[in-house]
């Protein structure tokens, strides 16, 4: 009796199996159709909405006139990156103004998937300081390298040996570049012609006494914005040594920012309100010595109505107007302490040193200006030249192998 149940049952096990897998291939079977179905679904709908939009009356064309590229449109190739040339195209040229608009300037070294049709590589001066980037292997005969620098020789020395008699052109601050650029402008405001055309004005109008009313209110000797706090220039131990030489007449150079008393962005325009008011003198000092290397820190003193102190390696006389600034290394800082003392209690000898505003207007400019890169790329007596600069290192920092001793030796 046991057995024949325990037989019933496994009958019923196995009936119910059967019914199961014929319910699961009859469900897969369903979705199956189903799955067809939405694919016959959406073909139906596609050609329902083609055949409507066949049956609609176009629209007729509108024709506008739009911008394209010039036909001698020069391709310039950032190979490694350049601050304040971000933008791709011609938007740089365009939004600033340039009297040339036809250069365009990409990141993209595949543009042309063949380095040799770019007109001109910019390569900038802190990757090559760094030694060889990826230089390309290949270039054209009528291609221009360029060597873009933003900073120092002094601060960046290029000590491989790769890069000598490989750039056509430099664009730096160096009075020889073939693309000169400068940290600050400054234009006499009764002369139209170019910036370096003029001579310095020997004897210029006194100001107003409009003027000379708001000098009055100031009462400190000197103070600068200071954020590297140590400098190849060394000029923190020629701060330390001029308070030293200005504490025999209880004055002092009051040091603004990471270096002494912080200026924060949200704070900054008290600072300057406290130069343009209370300090006689700004201290524009260099964070390195080299040749023509004159930053816009003596904008500052020139903006915010306090003499600038220069301290750095360039002729200045070439730079700034006559009679408008100091020179801390050919003063010294025993004798800069004196004259500072002298013109403080001397207010009229003070007053002199501003007649410039009546002459000359000065404002900070950008540094690598794209504006004299294009107009160089449309100059056919540049295009032409085929030279490079052999001795390149040498060129860019005569003491370059005393800089670079350490990079020769272990490198």
């Amino acid at each position: 009796m046991k057995q024949s149940c325990h037989t019933t049952l496994n009958k019923a096990d196995a009936t119910a199996t059967v019914v199961l897998t014929r319910f699961s291939i009859l469900y897969q079977r369903m979705a199956r159709a189903i799955k067809y179905l939405k694919i016959l679904f959406h073909i139906a709908t596609i050609a329902t909405l083609s055949f409507i939009v066949t049956q609609t009356p176009m629209r007729p064309t509108i024709v506008k006139k739009i911008i394209r590229f010039l036909p001698d449109l020069k391709h310039l190739l950032i190979w490694t990156n350049i601050h304040g040339l971000e933008e791709e195209g011609q938007r740089y040229f365009i939004t600033n103004k340039c009297r040339k608009i036809n250069c365009y300037i990409t990141k993209n070294k595949s543009l042309f998937e063949d380095t040799r049709y770019f007109d001109g590589i910019i390569f900038n001066l802190q990757d090559v300081s760094a030694g060889p980037h990826n230089i390309p292997r290949l270039r054209s005969t009528n291609q221009k390298f360029i060597f873009a620098a933003n900073d120092s020789a002094d601060n960046y020395p290029v000590c491989n040996s790769v890069y000598d008699n490989i750039f056509n052109w430099t664009w730096s601050y160096r009075a020889d570049s073939i693309i000169r650029n400068k940290f600050f402008s400054i234009h006499n405001v009764h002369y139209d012609g170019p910036e370096d055309d003029y001579r310095w004005l020997k004897n210029m109008k006194p100001i107003d006494e409009v003027f000379k009313s708001q000098l009055v209110t100031k009462n400190k000797a000197a103070a600068i914005f200071l954020d590297k706090c140590e400098s190849r220039s060394k000029r923190e131990v020629f701060l330390e040594n001029l308070n030293f030489e200005l504490a025999k007449y209880n004055l002092s150079v009051d040091i603004y920012g990471k270096c002494g008393v912080e200026c924060s962005r949200s704070s900054m325009n008290a600072c300057y309100w406290k130069l343009r008011k209370i300090y006689h003198f700004y201290m524009a000092m260099e964070d390195s010595l080299a040749e023509d290397y004159v930053t816009d820190s003596v904008v500052y003193g020139y903006r915010y109505n306090a003499v600038p102190i220069v301290y750095g390696q360039a002729n200045y006389e070439r730079y700034l107007p006559p009679h408008s600034y100091l020179n801390a290394l050919e003063l010294g800082e025993k004798e800069l302490a004196r004259s500072i003392h002298n013109l403080m209690r001397h207010k009229e000898q003070y007053f002199k040193y501003f007649n410039w505003r009546n002459h000359y207007v000065i404002k900070a400019t950008p540094m690598l200006n794209g504006c004299a890169l294009c107009e160089t790329l449309n100059n056919p007596a540049w295009l032409v030249q085929k030279g490079s600069y052999s001795e390149f290192r040498k060129w860019w920092n005569p003491e370059y192998e005393n800089r670079c001793a350490f990079y020769t030796r272990f490198l």
